[in-house]
């Protein structure tokens, strides 16, 4: 692998953010890049947890799947994110699925290696273990929605959240109707009968995969209420 673009992928990714150049040179000269086309798969779970991904360009899913075959959308990991933190910290075995939600590039970082890295790094052991409680809270954020919100504000959170991230009050979402269910733990028929309920008060509008906020604020008092 080209080592400087394996520097400069960890250079922009916050989880290395504050790790000197040289420590960046040895968890890129012992990565390697890898490529995926949307739907591939990169790891299921239950695999064991030998490594870290960084997202270089592209983006990814990671899903949860019942014995029956249901499956709640834990994440969509976009550059430039990182996927296996859990597995650094105790080398178990993957709690979610993987795949690529587009074409995608990422850079795979061995466990024994980042933990090498980190022993003689206090910054990245530090961020490391700040993005585990990052993970943490984000789990236990969705398992309160899931118990505490109906179905309705749990989707016009997960529009709000799209729009946080976007900047935007219109949003395409790179998420079909059925993945966008599995994020919000329910069906795409509920999913549709809250868009179109939003819809019929004028509070977005929707065309194919591209949802418009046309009142955030109402979907904010609607979720807090």
């Amino acid at each position: 692998m080209d080592e400087q673009r394996g520097v400069q992928a960890l250079a922009v990714c916050p989880l290395f953010a504050d790790v000197n150049e040289a420590d960046l040179r040895q968890l890129a000269s012992a990565g390697s890049m890898r490529r995926y086309r949307r739907g591939q798969l990169l790891f299921s779970e239950g695999d064991p947890g030998d490594s870290m991904l960084v997202v270089v360009d592209g983006s990814l899913k990671a899903v949860s799947a019942s014995a029956h075959g249901e499956e709640l959308l834990l994440a969509v990991v976009d550059p430039p994110g990182v996927v296996g933190e859990l597995t650094v910290a105790d080398g178990g075995r993957r709690s979610a699925t993987v795949t690529a939600l587009t074409d995608a590039s990422v850079l795979r970082l061995e466990r024994d290696v980042v933990l090498a890295v980190a022993a003689g790094s206090p910054a990245l052991t530090h961020a490391l273990l700040g993005s585990l409680a990052e993970v943490v809270r984000r789990l236990t954020g969705a398992a309160a929605d899931l118990v505490f919100l109906d179905t309705p504000r749990r989707v016009a959170k997960f529009l709000l959240s799209l729009e946080a991230s976007e900047s935007s009050t219109r949003i395409r979402s790179r998420l079909t109707q059925t993945e966008m269910a599995h994020r919000v733990g329910t069906s795409r028929q509920s999913l549709n009968a809250a868009l179109q309920g939003f819809r019929r008060r004028g509070w977005i509008t929707v065309a194919g995969q591209e949802i418009e906020l046309r009142d955030p604020v109402a979907l904010r008092h609607y979720v807090e209420s």
